[in-house]
């Protein structure tokens, strides 16, 4: 089974930042999966796993553990 799920990554103006890498770490058995951001501030995660939680990096930075599901999304400022 697969899912997707995306992240926007924005200033603290909330416009979009273009570039950053954004990571999901389903745990030290299930691996990592990371994409960058567009012009938009989007980036989508795309897993071949259907996993419950996982931590998100935005730019290597911690952002927490969270709950995910096929069709989630996420914001974060940095």
């Amino acid at each position: 089974m697969s899912m997707s799920f995306s992240v926007r990554v924005t200033d603290d103006d909330g416009q979009p930042i273009e570039g950053v890498n954004v990571t999901a770490d389903f745990g030290i058995f299930n691996g990592q999966a990371d994409a960058y951001t567009g012009y938009n501030g989007w980036a989508e995660i795309d897993t071949s796993g259907d996993y419950v939680t996982c931590t998100i990096f935005v730019g290597g930075e911690n952002q927490g553990e969270y709950a995910v599901r096929d069709g989630a999304t996420f914001s974060f400022s940095v």
